[in-house]
């Protein structure tokens, strides 16, 4: 079972920085931040669902930026307050996720979200490839688990090379990855550490394949879970136990064609590399898009309306989805 572990980073300096992070490898993150800048990682918990990390990590954002705005610290104090959020977080989440899975046959007595929170804070020093931990609490079995990635072994570039050409543009769930490199057959060893660090790196990005977030209703909070992939949601997306992440759950009926999207599924996105620009003439081609055939009614619509939405662009509207076949 795969666990994801939420941590808030914090640099300082005289205006302190802090960012809050999920990740399947924290010792991948720990070589990552040791090989840039020195800084304080303060763990805030595990769990295996991937939907409800990231939406504590909304969470825990949103009031950091309150707080950060009044002029605060982060002090343990302010640490700790963080961890009790998370906690009543969770509560409130799977409170929600029991009213509206009424359908769900296996009915969890503990409650319908694992929640493991974990009071340490590990202290990363820059350049002397030394760290000093400072242990708050509880004993922690991730510190050991996986071997920190090398960056200077060949094998893990090579890795890092053949991936990052291979997944190119391409936005793909965590089973589709897999069945990818054996079918171009690549080398998979380390792959979750690798696509971390590619996330990391600002080259890439990864959601939960359903997203899950505590809103406010008219009359009263409700939980909302929206595809990441298609961005259907309400009665398309189907509450269930999983057995994967052996908690509550859900995936899109919508899209289950093309694979199951589900909250412990992770969805990754990999930016357009230079892989793709290899010299003028190829970027050239790449940017003229010319087609002989013709538009049917429909197509010709969806096309006009792409085109509008290029040349003439508005405040806060980035995206634009086509759906077709």
């Amino acid at each position: 079972m795969r666990e994801y572990l939420l941590y808030i980073k914090a640099c300082g300096g005289s205006i302190p920085q802090v960012q809050t992070y999920v990740t399947p490898s924290f010792s991948v993150d720990r070589t990552f931040w040791q090989e840039r800048e020195g800084c304080v990682l303060h763990v805030i918990g595990k769990t295996s669902s991937l939907a409800l990390a990231f939406s504590l990590r909304a969470k825990v954002n949103g009031y950091l930026m309150e707080q950060v705005g009044k002029g605060r610290m982060l002090t343990e104090g302010y640490v700790k307050e963080l961890r009790a959020l998370a906690v009543s977080s969770v509560c409130e989440a799977s409170s929600l996720y029991g009213r509206e899975a009424v359908s769900v046959q296996d009915r969890l007595e503990q409650g319908w979200f694992s929640w493991e929170p974990i009071e340490v804070s590990v202290e990363v020093s820059y350049r002397g490839g030394k760290e000093s931990r400072k242990w708050t609490g509880a004993q922690l079995g991730f510190l050991g688990g996986r071997e920190l990635l090398r960056r200077s072994s060949s094998r893990v570039n090579l890795q890092e090379a053949v991936l990052s050409e291979l997944l190119d543009g391409r936005a793909l769930l965590w089973d589709e990855i897999e069945t990818l490199l054996k079918k171009r057959g690549a080398d998979a060893q380390d792959l979750l550490a690798i696509l971390h660090s590619f996330v990391l790196a600002n080259k890439a990005e990864w959601r939960p394949g359903i997203r899950l977030a505590v809103t406010k209703g008219w009359w009263r909070k409700q939980l909302e879970l929206v595809c990441e992939r298609c961005g259907s949601a309400g009665a398309k997306v189907e509450f269930t136990y999983c057995h994967t992440c052996e908690q509550g759950c859900a995936y899109c009926t919508a899209c289950l064609g093309m694979g199951r999207s589900k909250c412990c599924t992770p969805y990754f996105l990999m930016d357009v590399g230079e892989s793709l620009i290899r010299s003028a003439d190829h970027l050239q081609n790449v940017a003229r898009l010319e087609w002989a055939g013709k538009y049917s009614a429909d197509q010709s619509r969806a096309a006009e309306r792409a085109r509008c939405f290029v040349v003439n662009p508005r405040p806060k509207l980035t995206e634009f989805l086509i759906w077709a076949v």
